[in-house]
């Protein structure tokens, strides 16, 4: 496998595997110098990305061949240090985002296996689309991770989407098959593992290699669809950095009366 030997890893990755007959936990981590900073792997429950940073990909397959696909990466939703945490990172995606001048798409990234959508989130996906207004509802994209046990299906999270979705102002965003990608990291994981010489008998470098064919398709099949139906962009306007400005007063509030007791 040619990515086993010159694997390209823009986006750091630490995780914990077990080892041996005596189950051994070991860490392995993969990561770029220039890397370091923005990403938190020993907090459990923390958002790992600490900051919004941006990756260029240079496309190497097919008709994408030698395009760039720039990727924001943010800090994620349900910190454990609470809702002031929360709040910060909010703000932080949201004047990152005020600082754009187009988006192309947003990619919602879950979990298959959630039993229920937590307020949080359901109240902070609605202040985005609120921020961005309804144009950006055609450029919403659900991307499910960790999807090989659900047969690479939005599983239990699917109809809390679909919930969501009909309860909310967006009603205009869709979730159908066409703009909902499953993949699965442990192809990838297995990949950084044999880096940093941890050993896999054939048939579960077998298994990895069908997870790795099946998550590629799946990854090209989402880029195609974006070149496909969102290639020309959504341009950012004033209105945005007035709800921007808003949001940041918004904020202000809470802290400001709490001083004041």
């Amino acid at each position: 496998m040619h990515a086993e030997k010159n694997p390209i890893v823009l986006i750091p990755v630490s995780f914990t595997i077990t080892v041996d007959d005596d189950f051994t936990e070991r860490v392995v981590k993969y990561e770029r110098e220039d890397s370091l900073n923005n990403e938190d792997h020993d907090g459990l429950g923390k958002s790992i990305t600490q900051h919004c940073k941006s990756y260029v990909f240079i496309l190497q397959d097919g008709e994408n061949r030698g395009q760039k696909l720039r990727i924001i990466d943010t800090p994620g939703i349900g910190d454990t240090e609470g809702l002031n945490q929360d709040d910060k990172n909010m703000q932080h995606v949201l004047s990152y985002i005020n600082n754009l001048t187009h988006l192309n798409a947003i990619c919602i990234l879950l979990k298959p296996n959630n039993s229920r959508l937590t307020v949080f989130f359901r109240s902070r996906f609605i202040q985005l689309i609120d921020m961005l207004g309804e144009n950006i509802c055609d450029r919403i994209i659900f991307c499910f991770t960790n999807s090989r046990s659900k047969f690479y299906t939005p599983g239990n999270t699917g109809p809390l989407i679909k919930a969501l979705l009909n309860s909310s102002p967006a009603k205009r965003i869709r979730f159908a098959k066409e703009n909902t990608f499953c993949f699965d990291s442990e192809s990838f994981r297995y990949l950084v593992a044999k880096l940093n010489r941890i050993k896999f008998n054939s048939m579960e470098e077998a298994e990895y290699n069908r997870s790795w064919e099946k998550s590629s398709a799946e990854s090209n099949h989402l880029i195609g669809y974006i070149r496909s139906n969102m290639a020309d962009p959504i341009i950012l306007n004033e209105s945005h950095s007035v709800k921007h400005a808003q949001l940041m007063a918004n904020s202000m509030i809470r802290p400001m009366l709490e001083a004041m007791r």
